[in-house]
């Protein structure tokens, strides 16, 4: 990944998105905003008890430090789904409600999806400028929010799988991604023949799921290539000073953002 600062803010970038000259991309960090305690201090979203104001302004150091406008950058209403919705300028807020993909082909829109501990994942279809922006936790990625996004892509902009390019952001790692049943029998029927996405730690007795590699068989198994794949490997249960981590800190603590935008 490609680390540089925009103004204060610390961003990240994929290697393969930053080769291509028609896209802008982006993940945020922790540094470079105004919010306070475990919210400290680039917090991205309304809805874990941080001050609006300060979310709001957050928001509108990240479009600055974009040199785009605050309304150019899209944020569904994130609640676990598996609902893919498509994104113009002229969409509304209230046309995103519990949405975690969003896919556009029109270009000065900003697709940014926020995550704590689940993956982001940014795709990109060169050939038919397209691309697309999700949120995948347990039951995104349970629910097939890979498979549908992509469905879309090719229903509405005629992309092949072949051709997208695929980036999975921060997330929390297996070591770190503990189990209960109910998650662990959801995954065991998707990945039978994929033994690692799964394991038992033989002290705890409990389950730890891969979401980066449960992610990466899905794409694969839509015909994504495997050369055109990009995992960051950055947990953010592990590295507290740059990532959020609800497994860590709690729920109620702040989001990173992770976007990508047609130019």
């Amino acid at each position: 990944m490609i680390k540089g600062y925009k103004n204060d803010i610390h961003l990240l970038k994929f290697d393969i998105l930053n080769k291509q000259k028609n896209i802008t991309h982006f993940i945020t960090t922790r540094y470079g905003g105004t919010s306070q305690g475990s919210y400290s201090s680039l917090n991205l979203s309304l809805k874990v008890g941080d001050i609006n104001s300060v979310v709001t302004g957050n928001r509108s150091l990240l479009a600055s430090a974009l040199k785009i406008k605050e309304e150019q950058i899209v944020f569904p209403d994130q609640c676990h789904t598996n609902h893919v919705k498509e994104v113009h300028s002229a969409t509304l807020i209230s046309d995103l409600a519990e949405t975690d993909a969003l896919i556009t082909q029109t270009t000065g829109v900003c697709l940014c999806v926020l995550t704590a501990d689940c993956v982001p994942i940014l795709l990109y279809d060169a050939k038919e400028h397209a691309i697309a922006a999700i949120h995948a936790g347990w039951r995104g990625t349970a629910g097939r929010i890979i498979p549908r996004t992509i469905e879309q892509m090719v229903k509405v902009y005629y992309s092949q799988p072949k051709n997208i390019m695929a980036c999975m952001g921060p997330a929390i790692s297996q070591k770190n991604y503990e189990v209960g049943d109910e998650v662990a029998d959801n995954f065991r029927i998707f990945f039978q023949d994929v033994p690692s996405v799964i394991k038992k730690n033989k002290e705890s007795g409990k389950f730890h799921i891969d979401l980066w590699e449960a992610n990466r068989q899905l794409l694969l198994r839509y015909g994504v290539q495997p050369g055109k794949i990009e995992i960051s490997n950055l947990c953010t249960y592990d590295i507290p000073e740059l990532f959020f981590s609800a497994r860590r800190d709690g729920i109620q603590c702040g989001r990173f953002g992770t976007g990508i935008m047609l130019l």
